[in-house]
């Protein structure tokens, strides 16, 4: 389906409260939405039931009015649950769209992956440590919410890794479309199976109306049984069945077999009871294997949401406080400087300067005396940004001329800072983009003080992701998720500065990545090549990640599709590759290009570039340090 035939067009609006920014995605009955909602400036997920969904149902009155129940009950049931491991709604409305009066919903939006994305395809198998860190935080917030949910009387009754989806590192149970329970009348559709069969128990395939809380249970006992043994194949999938572990050799995996049989057995008066008693043996389990203290696993997670939520209360500590108040300074009509500073990429420091404050500054979390800092802060543009422990960085030197030399390593000491999940995408780019009054765009480049920030065009063939059209700038939307590209060191700077953080130093971009690496470690005499391909996508959703990107706007991936480091920070080295600065003596920044991706020198560890230009395949991630009280 093309952007013309969508149902709703960017910039529309609805009911005078919320603007569509772009197309997200497709499904079997509607289709889902980027939206802004006005008079609060944030950003929702619009779901509309299809119009094409709904005259297939067109002389079959009883499904027809079921599926217009069932859309608008999910509303209802999502609008009584707050809990911070369940999606928020915040709306119900109808459209005309072509004569017909179609149903929206507005959600919460979550840009991130499902919990699919933590499960690895072959399985934890008998990793006891790899396990327990994925039960103790994407399994347990499962359960917490599900327990909300199942307090309130309702049965969500399609609970998938697909239904989960990760905010940041919280995960939230989304998609109540199946759900039921005694405080809900019933929707009649004897006719059709619904839910997804490999999480489906038996109860829940022959009537529908009488599930309860342990159908939850049972497919929570698939969830577990297959992020143990791996994906299901058609070997593992056992509709309706009792399901259990290849034979246990600890312990541990002995006790939770037993979990995983007592969840998905085939008659539910013999299946675990509630999720909370679910929850209970896991927790036992645990304690017993010394993965969790005693009494207090859950009081750490509470802890840890506090925590985050604390982001908006504290003082704002800037990375770099080399950024002020004006522009570089430079004649709009002579372009790019052709000094001998400018050529070798280093510039005053002045040049990164800029004329505006932060509207919303990212704010640092307060930390006791002896407090840890979060794992992962929210930026004020919506971005997770995730703790980098403090220590060496060993930066490989550049510009080298014999094998022996390309060895050579400067080592820098460098403090707790707090780095991006992921790239800026286009859509955060855009959005930031939208809050600046004095932007020109001329020459297909985005220029500001006569500065050019982006520029425009097709990055791939058939690929053209930002768009400037009636004074307005557009999203491609396939190009949402991705990161943005094109954009120069000026452009980056700026988006970071807006939001109170900067583009990364070397040094910290060499340390997120070696402490990242999950020990495997950059070997003395790797070629660079094969150092920065050591954090490469290999193998996701089936389909193996170019090296390099050089064709196809498809080599350009979503960035929450790239592999996470142990640091849970995607995308380090693969993808595209990004900016960053080193400020050298006497107060000069040098720019440079790091990540290993297309066109950089086999014989260099980086690229030195100017601050002006702007590549296919670079685009940039923002930091902030984290500094002790003192």
């Amino acid at each position: 389906m093309t952007s013309s035939e969508h149902i709703l067009s960017e910039g529309q609006i609805l009911h005078e409260k919320w603007e569509i920014l772009s197309f997200l995605a497709e499904g079997g009955k509607g289709e889902v939405y980027l939206a802004r909602q006005i008079n609060l400036d944030r950003h929702v997920a619009l779901k509309v039931m299809s119009r094409e969904f709904l005259r297939s149902l067109e002389g079959r009155d009883e499904e027809y009015e079921s599926e217009l129940q069932r859309f608008r009950r999910e509303v209802r049931v999502m609008a009584r649950i707050r809990h911070p491991n369940v999606l928020q709604v915040y709306d119900l409305g109808q459209v005309e769209v072509d004569g017909v009066s179609l149903d929206y919903i507005v959600m919460e939006y979550v840009p991130g992956p499902t919990l699919r994305r933590g499960m690895p395809e072959e399985g934890f198998q008998q990793e006891e440590r790899a396990l327990a860190e994925w039960l103790r935080h994407s399994f347990f917030p499962v359960l917490h919410g599900l327990e909300a949910v199942h307090h309130q009387g309702v049965v969500h009754r399609d609970m998938k890794p697909e239904n989960v989806l990760i905010d940041g590192e919280i995960p939230k149970i989304a998609d109540f479309g199946l759900a039921g329970g005694h405080n809900l009348e019933n929707i009649t559709r004897s006719f059709h199976m619904m839910g997804t069969p490999p999480y489906m128990p038996e109860e829940q395939f022959l009537d529908l109306a009488t599930t309860d809380g342990r159908t939850d249970v049972y497919a929570l006992g698939k969830i577990l049984y297959e992020a143990i043994e791996g994906r299901m194949t058609p070997e593992r999938n056992k509709p309706f069945e009792t399901v259990h572990l290849s034979p246990p050799t600890t312990p541990m995996f002995r006790d939770l077999d037993r979990v995983v049989r007592n969840a998905t057995a085939k008659d539910r008066s013999q299946r675990t009871p509630s999720v909370k008693d679910l929850r209970t043996e896991l927790t036992r389990i645990l304690e017993e294997a010394n993965y969790l203290e005693k009494a207090s696993a859950f009081k750490r997670y509470k802890s840890r949401l506090i925590l985050t939520a604390a982001v908006g209360g504290a003082a704002v500590l800037l990375l770099a406080g080399i950024f002020g108040t004006h522009l570089y300074t430079m004649d709009s009509s002579s372009g790019p400087q052709t000094s001998q500073e400018a050529r070798e990429g280093m510039v005053p420091s002045r040049a990164f300067e800029f004329d505006f404050s932060s509207r919303e500054p990212t704010r640092l979390p307060r930390l006791e005396e002896e407090g840890s800092p979060p794992k992962t802060i929210r930026g004020s543009d919506g971005m997770a940004l995730r703790l980098v422990p403090g220590g060496e960085a060993r930066i490989p030197q550049n510009d080298q001329q014999s094998p022996e030399e390309q060895t050579a390593e400067l080592t820098v000491t460098v403090p707790d800072f707090y780095l991006d999940e992921t790239k800026v995408t286009n859509h955060l780019y855009v959005e930031f983009l939208r809050n600046i009054s004095d932007l020109v765009v001329r020459d297909n480049a985005v220029w500001r003080n006569g500065r050019v920030w982006l520029y425009l065009g097709e990055v791939r063939e058939g690929y053209e992701p930002i768009r400037y059209r009636d004074g307005k700038f557009k999203l491609a939307s396939e190009a949402v998720s991705k990161p943005v590209v094109r954009v120069t060191a000026l452009g980056a700077m700026a988006y970071a500065k807006f939001h109170g953080r900067s583009i990364p130093t070397m040094a910290q971009w060499w340390r997120a990545l070696q402490a990242g690496s999950a020990g495997q470690g950059l070997q003395e005499r790797q070629s660079p090549e094969s150092r920065h391909g050591m954090m490469m996508d290999e193998h996701m959703g089936g389909q193996e990640v170019p090296g390099r990107e050089t064709d196809g706007g498809n080599a350009i991936r979503n960035v929450s599709a790239t592999r996470a480091n142990a640091l849970g920070i995607h995308g380090l080295g693969g993808n595209v590759n990004e900016w960053t600065m080193a400020v050298t003596g006497e107060e000069r920044i040098e720019l440079h290009i790091h990540g290993g991706v297309g066109d950089l020198d086999q014989r260099e560890s980086y690229l030195k570039r100017r601050s002006w230009e702007g590549f296919s395949n670079v685009g940039f991630r923002t930091a902030i340090e984290l500094r002790s009280k003192n």
